[in-house]
């Protein structure tokens, strides 16, 4: 006989989460809410919630076909950003009321760049949303407190002219005991024993439903799955935005990730998003170490050794896109912590542009690097 959540949902819940993550942005929820865009991490998304729309991550796509834009991207910008362009340009997003970038994720700022010139020029087709970008600083001194008080204000504006309501005292302490639930369901999710190409998806998945509705989920998909052993080394994944199941799958070959550090892994939802006011909100996404552009700029890399000590990893595994333009600095600082931490570094470098390749040559530097090292 199905377990309870199963007859609660209609179907496992584990197969819900999987088919959200499969299906990205095109998912459509349980509840059916206005639909707004989010590009990056860093934004607060309980606001959005509490002006009574569904944050929707427009940036793990995949491209179908290219438009006008597409030979106006120069080579440099990260290939999530030409897919989401793409995307835009064919009027993929049209059922979005608007689009809010973060300013603190370096491809949303690129794409945040392109697009709102490409519409200045009078080229992006009449399905392009309106557009916001999110500019919070990172510091707690009051100048800054207010600044960004300034930018909530300005967002509440925003929300408005496209036909959301202004986000309430009430409204956000009610989205934010949601994401508080979603925040306890992800923490089991952590610690209950399953692969991180599962931990991967299931959380991800929540990129495109209510909080509400990822959390019930969660819950009873940890109730349906058997937690099982974890076998060879616990491994911490860092670098850039890596959302491949099958490249988490070449790395579980060596052991289980059991710390999943880079931008589309256990950094989202932040921190933020969880408290009941505004304030309260405005000053814990101002001090999310998991941002580069925190101050003091040393806050992100302990924040990570942290975490991957906390881990207690013993493997940790750094790959970088193609493009990548920031996280590549941390490296040498990072190995040289780790180093004095007894914790193995492996630097897999920049990623090939084909999959296959990448991960045979992946698989043979993790193996060899290991068989050095008995």
């Amino acid at each position: 006989m199905p377990h309870s959540s199963s007859l609660r949902f209609g179907e496992a819940a584990g197969t819900l989460l999987d088919r959200a993550f499969d299906a990205r942005d095109r998912h459509r929820p349980s509840v059916p809410l206005p639909r707004i865009g989010i590009f990056g991490n860093g934004f607060p998304e309980t606001l959005v919630a509490a002006a009574g729309g569904l944050p929707v991550h427009l940036s793990m796509g995949r491209l179908r076909r290219t438009t006008a834009i597409d030979e106006f991207i120069e080579p440099f910008v990260d290939e999530e950003v030409r897919v989401f362009l793409n995307r835009l340009m064919n009027g993929e997003f049209a059922d979005c009321l608007g689009i809010i970038f973060a300013r603190d994720d370096a491809p949303a700022l690129v794409a945040y760049q392109y697009t709102s010139e490409w519409v200045r020029q009078g080229r992006a087709p009449k399905s392009v949303p309106p557009l916001f970008l999110w500019n919070l600083v990172h510091t707690a001194t009051p100048a800054v407190m207010h600044f960004n008080a300034l930018q909530a204000e300005k967002l509440f504006d925003f929300f408005e002219r496209i036909g959301l309501r202004r986000p309430s005292d009430e409204a956000i302490a009610e989205a934010a005991a949601a994401e508080a639930g979603r925040r306890q369901a992800l923490e089991r999710l952590e610690t209950a024993g399953l692969s991180g190409t599962t931990a991967m998806r299931w959380r991800n998945a929540g990129r495109f439903m209510s909080a509400t509705e990822h959390a019930d989920l969660l819950n009873a998909a940890l109730v349906d799955t058997k937690r099982t052993a974890q076998k060879g080394m616990r491994i911490g994944l860092i670098g850039s935005s890596l959302a491949s199941t099958a490249s988490y799958e070449v790395f579980e070959r060596f052991g289980t990730i059991v710390c999943d550090w880079q931008p589309w892994g256990a950094v989202w939802p932040g921190p933020g998003n969880g408290n009941a006011t505004l304030p309260e909100i405005l000053r814990a996404t101002a001090a999310d170490p998991s941002c580069p552009r925190i101050t003091p700029t040393t806050a992100y890399r302990n924040a990570l050794l942290q975490a991957l000590a906390n881990a207690r990893c013993d493997l940790v595994l750094c790959q970088l896109a193609p493009t990548d333009d920031t996280f590549g600095w941390e490296i040498p600082a990072l190995a040289s912590s780790l180093e004095r931490r007894a914790i193995a570094f492996i630097n897999l470098g920049f990623r090939d542009t084909d999959p296959e390749t990448w991960h045979a040559r992946a698989a043979a530097l993790i193996s060899a690097k290991l068989e050095a090292r008995k």
